[in-house]
């Protein structure tokens, strides 16, 4: 694990609601390794979030530098940026924001649907995905059919079908009880073990962070502390 997937420099994100300056960011400095599980931690309100979404290119930073896999997505436009965030980021939410509508494999194959791939074989590829996630007999349900942690992974299933180069997460295990969130920690393990997969989970739990390789502590919007969990 030498070579850094991501790389953020002096990272600011500054916001303005009616003309009051919110400084959520104030210089983030901060490298993850290809290959690394890193969490992140810190109080409500610090930045953790913010830190997240700016990575995953839901939102643009008022200053500094985002390398993802050799790509500055801080300088790329609009249109870019969503193609980036398609092929190469996969994100997991806490209420897993799947597709009430849709049945499970029709919401696994969405991102490929979305790259150009026939209906055909991105659902061909969404039932191997859920059959290694453990769903493979709840394919043709729907989300509202399934418990917290099916749902949950079936999230994990849409992030990481596309091969992505990371995979981000805020609060994956948060609405999740504590034998699921352990479960659900597991599987990424094994996702990050065998697809070399990185990935960066925000969270408030201390025992779900001590799964993860590192955690960066984050307070008032700068990096506070590291600590080394897993040596390489």
């Amino acid at each position: 694990m030498s070579e850094n997937l991501v790389i953020i420099k002096n990272l600011h994100k500054i916001y303005d609601p009616e003309g009051a300056n919110v400084h959520a960011l104030r210089g983030i400095n901060l490298t993850v390794k290809k290959g690394e599980m890193l969490a992140i931690m810190g109080p409500s309100g610090c930045g953790k979030t913010t830190l997240l979404n700016l990575l995953g290119g839901i939102d643009k930073p008022t200053k500094g530098t985002i390398i993802i896999d050799g790509v500055d997505i801080t300088r790329l436009n609009d249109d870019d940026v969503t193609n980036f965030r398609r092929d190469r980021i996969g994100y997991i939410f806490q209420l897993f924001n799947l597709l009430d509508f849709l049945p499970v494999v029709e919401n696994v194959a969405l991102p490929l649907l979305l790259q150009g791939y026939t209906i055909n074989s991105a659902y061909e590829e969404a039932k191997v995905v859920l059959r290694q996630m453990g769903l493979g007999d709840r394919v043709y349900h729907y989300p509202n059919q399934l418990s917290g942690g099916q749902a949950q992974r079936v999230a994990i299933a849409r992030a990481i079908i596309t091969n992505p180069a990371i995979i981000l997460g805020d609060e994956p295990t948060g609405d999740l009880d504590t034998k699921t969130s352990m479960d659900i920690m597991n599987l990424f393990r094994r996702i990050n073990i065998q697809n070399k997969q990185t990935l960066i989970i925000v969270t408030h739990s201390r025992a779900i962070a001590e799964q993860c390789d590192r955690i960066v502590h984050i307070e008032n919007g700068v990096v506070s502390k590291e600590e080394i969990i897993r040596g390489d």
